[in-house]
């Protein structure tokens, strides 16, 4: 079995849902981001639909291959710098400089997501969700 920490460490991306603020309605996209020690971090541009969603409502799911987890965010802009480490360390610093680099990191948001407990998997996903992850 498969501990839900290495489904992050190897997972190149997520899906991350969130609530709108405006509309309330589920509202998914899809990110690059960096794992430690039970929480996710992001970068963010500061005019992110989806960080505005998550800021008005920090409540969100998180899949991450075939497994969904609760989570509740938060802006941590103390942490920008390691956040930006984290991600150079996983996508590489070509990666992270064409995508974040330059004049675009003072427009970055720095947020984190905790992970809560396991909520399921995708509904087509066809292995039980014992064989993909350890539930304590």
């Amino acid at each position: 079995m498969v501990e839900s920490s290495l489904l992050f460490e190897e997972a190149p991306y997520l899906k991350l849902t969130v609530t709108g603020r405006k509309t309330h309605l589920r509202r998914t996209v899809q990110l690059w981001f960096a794992y430690e020690d039970g929480k996710i971090f992001f970068l963010a541009h500061k005019g992110s639909q989806w960080w505005k969603n998550l800021s008005r409502n920090p409540k969100a799911e998180i899949e991450v291959l075939e497994v969904a987890f609760q989570g509740l965010g938060r802006l941590v802009p103390d942490k920008l710098s390691k956040i930006y480490s984290l991600f150079s360390t996983k996508y590489g610093l070509d990666q992270m400089e064409r995508w974040y680099g330059g004049r675009k990191r003072s427009q970055r948001q720095a947020i984190e997501v905790e992970v809560g407990r396991v909520i399921g998997k995708r509904p087509e996903a066809s292995r039980p969700l014992e064989s993909i992850i350890s539930i304590a």
